[in-house]
C-alpha cells in the first residue's frame, strides 16, 4: 500500500458506526493515482532534475486534488488538474532556484567580509557578566533580550508582572553595564 493510498484509508476511515467506508470519488481518486503517478513523477522530473523534489511535487498535487475533491465538479478533469498541478509547482520550484542562485553570490561576499565581532563584547565575558546577576534579573535579561521575548510573555513565565519584568531588565542592564564598564 502506498502512502497515498494509505493517506486516503486513514482519512475516508471511521464514519459514526466505526466501518471503514471509502466513498466512490475516493475510489476513483485511488485508481487515478495509481494509474498516473509514475507518469506525472517522470515529467516532474525531467521538468526539475530532482527526483526527490520532483516526488514531493507529485505528492502534493495529488493531496490538493484529495483535499478539493468535494468541489471536484467534472471527475474526467482531475488528471488535468493534476497535469496543471504538477507544472505549476515545478515552475515555482524553478523560479526559487533561479531567484537564489541570482542573489547567492551576495550572500557568500557579505560572508567572507571582515569580522565584526571584535567591535562588540566578547561573548565569554557577558556570559561571565550575565552570570554574576542575581537570579531573576539574569531570567528577565536572557528572556527578554537572548531568547527574544515580549515582556507579556516573558512575564507569563517568570510568573510576575510585566512591571517586574521592565524592573527586573533595568537593573540587569545597569549592573551589567558596570560589570562590562561599557553601555550594554
Amino acid at each position: 500500500m502506498s502512502a497515498w493510498t494509505a493517506s486516503i484509508a486513514f482519512a475516508t476511515a471511521a464514519r459514526s458506526d466505526g466501518q471503514t467506508d471509502m466513498d466512490e470519488l475516493t475510489a476513483e481518486l485511488t485508481d487515478l493515482y495509481n494509474e498516473h503517478y509514475s507518469q506525472l513523477l517522470r515529467m516532474a522530473v525531467l521538468l526539475v532534475d530532482d527526483r526527490s523534489a520532483a516526488e514531493d511535487i507529485v505528492q502534493d498535487a495529488f493531496v490538493r486534488v484529495f483535499d478539493s475533491r468535494a468541489r471536484l465538479r467534472d471527475r474526467d478533469r482531475a488528471l488535468a488538474f493534476l497535469r496543471r498541478s504538477v507544472l505549476n509547482k515545478s515552475r515555482s520550484l524553478l523560479r526559487r532556484r533561479q531567484v537564489s542562485r541570482k542573489y547567492q553570490h551576495r550572500l557568500v561576499q557579505r560572508e567572507s567580509g571582515p569580522d565584526e565581532s571584535a567591535h562588540g563584547v566578547d561573548r565569554t565575558v557577558l556570559a561571565e557578566a550575565i552570570a554574576r546577576l542575581p537570579p531573576r534579573q539574569r531570567e528577565a535579561i536572557v528572556l527578554r533580550y537572548y531568547a527574544d521575548f515580549s515582556e507579556a510573555y516573558t512575564a507569563k513565565i517568570m510568573k510576575v508582572t510585566p512591571g517586574a519584568v521592565k524592573a527586573y531588565c533595568s537593573r540587569g542592564v545597569t549592573r551589567l553595564s558596570s560589570l562590562l564598564r561599557e553601555r550594554v
